[in-house]
């Protein structure tokens, strides 16, 4: 029964009403050499780091630092510095660097974090697409949303800022972007009038049993927010904040 699928697609997501309004950020960053050529060292830094706001992906030459959830906008800042303190300290300790690239190299490593999850990933993709998902890098800024019915509410008006938002996130003269098209050719976030329409939407696109493997610059994830993933590697807090103050003054929290 549909109306059985679209429960249990929703149980997949984890919305809090305490974290309604809460911002949180993910930055992607590339481990390099002295010569500042991505190396894949995530799973060495990852041991040695030995904190639960690191995190691995797709790239065995990228690690992603996360940020607890936070209304206060300078607690947030702190949060990014105190992150990157680790970075640098634990950079130190493995004998390696970290890069803040936006697009990283042509020429880098395509080795790949070993997960059944991306070694899967990487069976259903062309070797373009696995050079275009390992060269590009990241910030995505969460909000925190209380329910589906606000999700969709708030992803529908910073959908309609897609174009606003993708251009204030842009270092690389939009080379980054089109190289995520390039690996997420579903890259386009949809209307949805509904839940309906978003059930639909996952069913056809083949998330409905993994809303991760959703990858419009725009989201509903399953932590219970809406993920912006249009802006790219940045190593300025500064820009960061004003990005989030300008998502919040758009859907007003």
């Amino acid at each position: 029964m549909k109306i059985d699928a679209i429960r249990r697609f929703m149980r997949r997501f984890d919305f809090r009403k305490e974290f309604e309004g809460y911002i949180g950020i993910e930055r992607e960053r590339f481990l390099v050499d002295k010569d500042g050529m991505p190396i894949p060292q995530a799973d060495l830094f990852l041991t040695a780091a030995g904190d639960k706001r690191f995190a691995h992906e797709l790239s065995r030459c990228q690690i992603e630092d996360r940020t607890e959830p936070h209304r206060d906008i300078m607690r947030l800042k702190l949060n990014l510095f105190e992150n990157d303190s680790l970075v640098y300290k634990t950079t130190s300790e493995i004998g390696s660097g970290a890069a803040m690239y936006e697009v990283a190299s042509a020429t880098m490593p395509l080795e790949v974090y070993p997960t059944p999850r991306y070694e899967n990933i990487v069976k259903r993709i062309t070797r373009e697409q696995l050079i275009a998902a390992c060269r590009v890098a990241g910030v995505h800024i969460h909000i925190g949303v209380r329910d589906m019915n606000e999700a969709l509410v708030v992803y529908g008006i910073l959908r309609e800022k897609l174009s606003e938002l993708s251009h204030l996130g842009d270092h690389s003269s939009g080379e980054r972007l089109t190289l995520y098209k390039t690996m997420a050719t579903k890259w386009e976030p949809p209307t949805y009038a509904n839940v309906e329409d978003f059930y639909e939407v996952a069913r056809i696109h083949g998330f409905d049993d993994s809303p991760r493997n959703c990858w419009h610059l725009i989201r509903i994830s399953v932590h219970g927010t809406v993920e912006c993933r249009m802006f790219g590697a940045t190593d300025q807090a500064d820009e960061i904040i004003n990005w989030v103050e300008l998502i919040q003054s758009h859907i007003h929290v």
